[in-house]
């Protein structure tokens, strides 16, 4: 079971804890509250924890803790947080610059094509014009 870094404030005024079963950060499962008690555990806000218990219940009044396996640094997961922002920040700035450099070499073969045309006596009205000399 993991607890929450922060706790929050119900409804009623209740502060209360946020909890998940599993151990994994890529469990997918939703962060629940829960505002009973919890034995053999003592809570320091701004770390996250992974327990494992007695019995996973939401709804019960206290869950025994048999052992604290992990206690993690918030500030640590967020840094590692702000990393991948950063990083899929970085490749979509590396995606608009391709993209702006496809555009620039587009436009540049129309210009290519755009004196080519005019080397060829064609004018922009679509007609072509021989100059003949005497």
């Amino acid at each position: 079971m993991k607890v929450h870094p922060d706790l929050i404030i119900t409804e009623d005024n209740q502060r209360c804890f946020l909890i998940k079963p599993g151990y994994s950060r890529k469990d997918t499962a939703q962060w629940v509250p829960y505002c009973g008690k919890f034995t053999n555990f003592f809570y320091e806000q701004g770390y996250e924890y992974t327990l494992r218990v007695d019995r996973y219940d939401p709804n019960a009044r206290v869950i025994r803790v048999i052992k604290t396996v992990g206690r993690d640094n918030i500030d640590s997961y967020r840094k590692q947080l702000a990393m991948e922002k950063r990083k899929q920040l970085r490749e979509a700035e590396e995606a608009r610059r391709a993209q702006e450099q496809a555009q620039s070499e587009t436009n540049s073969e129309s210009s290519a094509t755009e004196s080519q045309i005019q080397d060829n006596n064609y004018y922009d009205d679509g007609f072509e014009y021989d100059y003949f000399c005497d």
